[in-house]
């Protein structure tokens, strides 16, 4: 368990389990943190961020490099391939991205969560490339994942142009994140499971708004 105290957190003690991901919720007394909502991924059988660090020992400089450029270095790139190859989508994949971050704010910021990395699994982007990441993010905005949200949009985006990249994007970006203790497994599939409800908006949205001018086109309003 992760509390936060007067700006710091207190690591769990070597007995205590790093499966349970604890909702901590900011202002609140360090009793009320710890009655918080406690979901286990070991509970569900999905607790494979551990055993996946040993196994991907050698692997996981790769991964750690992964998980820094993933989130914006690529999902940049990906949104400036998009607005020169296929400008008539551009606009869907921005809103649907918009959306989803919002709600992943809001989320975050009503619920805070813990990453693996701080109670307990081993920070490997910090021990192997001295990279502060709690510094500069929330370190209590592990749920949902926007890691896999994000790498999951850009898998949408390219799966005209090739299926099997589409796939192991982002099959490859959460890797990284459970792998490096980032993001627990319930994380990523929220993260992907909010990019699929930001695609519905934007989608629900543009029909909406293009059913309202073709009505106000017709009535005369619109030219």
């Amino acid at each position: 368990m992760v509390c936060r105290r007067s700006g710091s957190f207190s690591r769990p003690s070597p007995g205590t389990s790093w499966r349970g991901a604890s909702f901590i919720r900011r202002g609140r007394s360090p009793r009320a943190t710890h009655a918080g909502w406690s979901p286990s991924s070991g509970s569900l059988g999905i607790a494979w961020e551990a055993p996946l660090q040993h196994p991907l020992l050698t692997l996981l400089p790769l991964l750690a490099v992964v998980y820094l450029a993933a989130q914006f270095g690529a999902t940049g790139l990906f949104f400036l391939w998009l607005y020169r190859s296929a400008p008539d989508a551009y606009p869907r994949f921005r809103n649907a991205f918009l959306i989803t971050t919002a709600l992943a704010l809001v989320v975050q910021w009503r619920f805070p969560v813990a990453p693996p990395r701080l109670i307990g699994l081993d920070d490997t982007v910090v021990s192997m490339f001295h990279v502060p990441v709690g510094r500069v993010t929330d370190p209590l905005a592990a749920m949902p994942s926007l890691h896999a949200g994000w790498a999951v949009g850009v898998g949408v985006g390219l799966w005209s142009r090739s299926r099997a990249f589409a796939l192991a994007y982002p099959a490859v970006v959460v890797l990284a994140t459970l792998a490096t203790g980032n993001h627990f497994v319930l994380d990523a599939a929220a993260g992907a499971a909010l990019m699929a409800a930001g695609f519905w908006l934007s989608q629900t949205l543009r029909l909406r708004h293009g059913a309202t001018l073709a009505t106000a086109s017709r009535g005369g309003a619109v030219r």
